[in-house]
């Protein structure tokens, strides 16, 4: 497969399953084994090139390189907690710094807004040391990579962004929230000019998937082809533990990943769980992720009688994430808006059986029946019976994972990732030269 670049534009392409790409991250013995249940055509993302319109890129992450960057320039990755506090977002900002800095690149560094989330108090002072690193860094003339999300995330964005400007700094804007939209429509007028004059004034945008970039552009009227879509990646093993065989009599582990509140369905789940046929057969259930309502959801986990059944963490590094990934047959996220959840992603680096909603860019993601199940929000019923016939089915679970780690493979790895940002970041310069 080639892909080859004009001046302006990339050839779109298409990728034919029913192969896994020799990149070295997988054995001989697991790529014999990663065949999906059936052949399938791999969906193309869509990053901008070309004027007025958006260009089809292959989602492997085979984008033709750019010229380098020059050397020194750094980026600062701007997002609010930094990496241990930093939610899915801060996950996200560390699988990036460790593939970029693994070749040689200029430098990256966080720039975190906020501090820990549980600490309010202390903002003021992460937010004044933001200031104060982007203004000393910016000789160097550093891109200023500004991770975007609702509420106040955008309140302290918009005042390093204009902090840049005033420095003569170029920004990106990353797009990671599936209900921006919302959140700007409720702002009085004068906030949303604010907000528009950001976007306005950014090099380029990223966004998740296509829902997001058509927001970017009706809401905030970016040109497209200032947009790039750059869907998210994780790690994963070089070499899957047989999963999914029903020896020794272990019931299945079902896996939540995420902040436990009902905008991710955790209530939908609890209730499905208690479900007949559900609650009959053999399995243990995993919730990770903490939060203020944690304790509400454990009494109705205790109301319905599975209480001993579930067992509930608070938020955890990625070690222990990683231990959870490896112990799990199944990951499931019923969440009524994501734009691409980070969870999804890891379980299906792990090769994991995926019960997931279609919801944001999710739904570019997975392909129900062959990389997913898939079942529509607050859908307690559909959600039953996706865990009953999961739970129930060994062969299932294994047909699925291993359609769910090509998915991964060939599009959500993050060793392919530094190149694609590279890109990106390639671009901003391109526009600060002219």
């Amino acid at each position: 497969m080639s892909l080859d670049r004009t001046d302006n534009e990339l050839a779109a392409t298409e990728i034919e399953s029913g192969g896994v790409p020799s990149d070295g991250l997988v054995s001989e013995r697991d790529r014999a084994g990663l065949m999906p249940c059936r052949t399938e055509t791999v969906a193309t993302h869509v990053a901008s090139l070309g004027a007025n319109r958006i260009t089809l890129l292959d989602r492997r992450g085979d984008v033709a390189a750019g010229t380098p960057l020059k050397p020194g320039r750094p980026i600062l990755m701007v997002n609010g907690g930094g990496l241990e506090n930093g939610g899915g977002i801060g996950r996200m900002v560390g699988y990036v710094m460790e593939a970029w800095n693994e070749g040689e690149r200029p430098p990256m560094k966080v720039v975190d807004t906020r501090g820990p989330q549980h600490r309010r108090i202390v903002w003021p002072f992460f937010m004044l040391r933001s200031i104060v690193q982007v203004v000393r860094n910016a000789p160097r003339q550093p891109i200023l990579h500004i991770h975007l999300a609702a509420n106040s995330s955008t309140w302290r964005k918009m005042i390093i962004a204009h902090v840049g400007k005033l420095c003569g700094l170029d920004y990106l804007i990353h797009v990671h929230d599936p209900k921006y939209a919302e959140f700007y429509e409720r702002l009085p007028r004068w906030v949303q000019r604010l907000v528009r004059s950001m976007f306005g004034h950014a090099a380029r945008v990223v966004t998740l998937g296509l829902p997001a970039t058509t927001m970017v552009v009706q809401l905030f009227g970016v040109p497209r082809e200032r947009i790039d879509i750059v869907p998210n990646c994780v790690p994963g093993p070089s070499r899957l533990r047989h999963k999914n065989n029903p020896d020794k009599g272990a019931p299945p582990h079902i896996l939540f990943l995420g902040q436990l509140q009902r905008r991710k369905g955790v209530h939908d789940l609890i209730e499905a769980l208690a479900q007949r046929e559900v609650v009959g057969l053999p399995w243990i259930a995993t919730l990770a992720g903490g939060g203020r309502d944690q304790l509400d959801f454990e009494k109705q986990a205790e109301l319905l009688g599975i209480r001993d059944r579930i067992t509930f963490r608070g938020w955890l590094g990625r070690g222990p994430v990683r231990t959870l990934l490896e112990a799990a047959e199944i990951l499931v996220l019923p969440s009524y808006a994501e734009e691409m959840a980070m969870s999804v992603l890891e379980g299906m680096a792990f090769g994991l059986c995926i019960i997931c909603t279609p919801v944001g860019a999710q739904a570019e993601v997975v392909e129900h029946g062959v990389s997913a199940l898939v079942v529509s929000p607050g859908d307690v019923d559909g959600l039953a019976s996706a865990l009953a016939r999961s739970v129930a089915d060994p062969d299932l679970r294994g047909c699925l994972g291993r359609g769910a780690r090509e998915a991964f493979l060939r599009a959500y790895n993050i060793a392919d990732y530094a190149e694609r940002i590279a890109t990106v970041y390639e671009r901003v310069s391109e526009g600060h030269a002219r």
